[in-house]
């Protein structure tokens, strides 16, 4: 449909029918309006084949960052809290560069590979606890506490209370799927973030981690306000604890609707690294991220205005058969993979690297203990997938085996 010169869809991205179908959406909208404007959520613009959302990814003076990543729910929704500025995301270049400088050498693909022995003492750890049952939940038992564990660990916060955070941040991202509301989620993640800060401050010698970074660092000359602090820690939270367990969630997924895909990697292990790269681009869990449009403007065919939020969907681009050959076919060995699933420029997800090797270590221990596993139920998906596309639950049966 095209009203007032301008292509128009009516997509709420909070909804069912998005969480159901967001490829044949993305593919639907890509061959018919790759620029389109979506009437529901307050309105905003849909971005979906590859050039529109990497241009739109390199233009920090045209889409803008600082006002938000988020689509409302409606016109009146807002961010709630602390959780309205989330540095380096909400921000705009050259403060986020400076921002990214405060935890980019912590976060480094180096130090990565340093912590994979760490993340696969983790991984057994928590597979031990179920390999004897010869049946488990992946989700909740494992792609779920590791990450968790893992961004825990390197916040220098109290690594068992995992559970506790990981309700909170599923709340704000996934909505009210555990009987908590988005704003108990606000005060929740609030009482924790200071108490954790509140106990930091009796070490004689604060560690120099990501959180020293944080609230010792300066940007422009000057510490970073209480704001700043908070939004920056939970934005590491909210990439720790979610997005790596949909990625992983979503390969295993595809492994058992497509056994060939798991046998591949047990013959070739040598696959794995580029396979990360093929389920990230397959799979993507962040959708994408919204930008505001910060002026007037013809682009792409279609008229923006000043104030317009614009969707730019990485998930859609990751499809789109303009820049990958076959979209919708998982290629182990593709090459080269171009995809956008971390972003592009300034704006690249600050934890790709870590991310990277979670995944790994996760798919590669699941493929040495387990490697039979199917379903032994119908998997779950959280109902929200605007922003993370996810399971919430993959129930799986396998050989038992024994603890190490």
């Amino acid at each position: 449909m095209t009203t007032s010169g301008r292509p128009e869809t009516a997509l709420d991205v909070h909804g069912a029918a998005f969480r159901d179908a967001n490829y044949a959406i993305y593919d639907d909208l890509r061959a018919r309006c790759p620029v389109a404007w979506s009437t529901e959520n307050g309105g905003f613009w849909l971005l979906t084949d590859y050039d529109s959302v990497f241009e739109a990814t390199r233009d920090d003076e045209l889409f803008t960052s600082t006002p938000g990543t988020n689509i409302p729910y409606g016109a009146g929704d807002r961010d709630v809290g602390l959780a309205t500025v989330l540095p380096p995301i909400h921000t705009d270049p050259p403060l986020t560069g400076a921002m990214r400088a405060l935890t980019v050498r912590l976060l480094s693909p180096a130090r990565a590979e340093e912590l994979e022995p760490e993340i696969r003492a983790i991984a057994d750890e928590l597979i031990d606890e179920f390999i004897a049952d010869g049946h488990a939940d992946l989700v909740t038992q494992l792609t779920t506490p590791l990450p968790a564990r893992v961004i825990l660990r390197l916040l220098g916060f109290v690594e068992s209370d995992w559970p506790d955070w990981v309700l909170v941040i599923h709340t704000f991202i996934h909505g009210n799927e555990y009987g908590m509301t988005r704003e108990q989620a606000t005060d929740r993640v609030t009482t924790l973030i200071f108490d954790e800060l509140s106990r930091r401050e009796q070490y004689d010698a604060p560690p120099d981690d990501l959180v020293g970074s944080i609230l010792n660092g300066t940007v422009d000359g000057r510490p970073l306000t209480i704001e700043e602090q908070f939004g920056y820690i939970l934005l590491l939270l909210f990439g720790g604890m979610d997005t790596t367990s949909g990625l992983t969630g979503n390969s295993l997924l595809r492994m058992i609707e497509q056994p060939e895909l798991r046998q591949q990697l047990i013959d070739r292990p040598e696959l794995m690294r580029s396979a990360t790269e093929e389920f990230l681009r397959h799979g993507t869990p962040t959708q994408g991220l919204a930008r505001t449009v910060s002026r007037d403007t013809e682009w792409h065919g279609v008229r923006l205005a000043a104030g317009d939020k614009a969707l730019l969907t990485w998930a859609a681009a990751n499809r789109d058969p303009q820049a990958f050959e076959c979209p919708a076919e998982i290629d182990l060995a593709r090459a080269p993979n171009r995809h956008l699933a971390f972003g592009v420029g300034q704006h690249r997800c600050l934890g790709s690297n870590l991310a990277r090797v979670m995944f790994r270590v996760m798919i590669e221990q699941i493929l040495t203990r387990l490697p039979d596993f199917a379903l032994d139920g119908e998997p779950a998906r959280f109902d929200d997938a605007s922003a993370v596309y996810a399971l919430k639950e993959l129930p799986v049966r396998f050989t038992p085996g024994v603890a190490r």
